[in-house]
């Protein structure tokens, strides 16, 4: 039963005004982001290129991003108390199983190839084919400057593509969950979206005035305001919103009864 309702709610998800907003996320975000670039920087590798396109504007809405892909679905059906007659003919538990699948699924494939395709334009195709940005010659006194994530580039540039950009799509599922979930025991939907936003933004203001900027969301997801770090250090907060999930998701499971449906 529950494969036949994924298969129900993805092809419902599957609209044109869904897909509109999908493509302008996967592709017309990092063009956008790679206009201001495109003149006025020195860049030695294309990498750096891709670093930079990521690490200005989508580290700011990133957790807006990461809302808008499948949960303002969920939340017009919350609305509408269509979820309320779906009961008699789906086990309410599969059904919202089935939501927070789709849910997750979505929003972490959509993030995943936002984040290849700015990849992928900045290090295959702007400079085999467009050749737009004019790259400095590397000599004495010029550097690159490694940040975290670099680490990976010894085993190619392709790798180091890949799971990058599967690590923000992994942060983009955590955000997304922890929403979703919230949706289901907070009253008002407007501040069940607004906590992960509010989450990502003051922590990084909190782990900023205490002078550990490395473990903040923006430079563990997004390290491209820092130095380069070890690897570990990403997984300070990424631990932290694990443990905040598990205990939404025990909470969740232990109050069916209050779920605001």
């Amino acid at each position: 039963m529950l494969t036949t309702q994924l298969w129900i709610e993805f092809k419902r998800a599957i609209t044109i005004k869904n897909i509109l907003i999908w493509l302008s996320i996967i592709t017309l975000i990092p063009l956008v982001s790679f206009y201001p670039i495109r003149e006025g920087y020195m860049f030695f590798k294309s990498v750096e290129v891709f670093q930079e396109m990521v690490g200005r504007i989508i580290p700011l809405i990133f957790p807006v991003l990461v809302i808008i892909i499948y949960l303002p679905n969920f939340l017009q059906e919350q609305k509408n108390n269509f979820i309320t007659y779906t009961r008699p003919r789906v086990p309410l538990g599969i059904y919202i199983l089935s939501k927070g699948i789709i849910n997750a699924f979505l929003t972490g494939f959509t993030i995943l190839l936002m984040m290849f395709f700015s990849f992928t334009f900045a290090v295959f195709i702007e400079p085999h084919y467009l050749n737009i940005i004019e790259y400095s010659p590397i000599v004495r006194g010029n550097h690159y400057s490694s940040v975290t994530f670099s680490q990976l580039l010894k085993y190619g540039d392709l790798t180091y593509g890949i799971v990058y950009s599967l690590w923000v799509a992994i942060n983009a599922v955590i955000y997304s969950t922890i929403a979703f979930l919230l949706m289901l025991i907070i009253r008002l939907p407007f501040v069940a979206l607004s906590a992960p936003f509010l989450f990502y933004h003051i922590f990084n203001f909190v782990v900023g005035v205490f002078g550990i900027a490395r473990f903040s969301p923006i430079s563990t997801i997004f390290p491209f305001n820092i130095e380069q770090q070890p690897l570990w250090t990403v997984l300070v907060p990424f631990t932290f919103l694990l443990i905040v999930l598990c205990i939404l998701y025990f909470i969740v499971t232990r109050n069916k009864e209050g779920w605001m449906i």
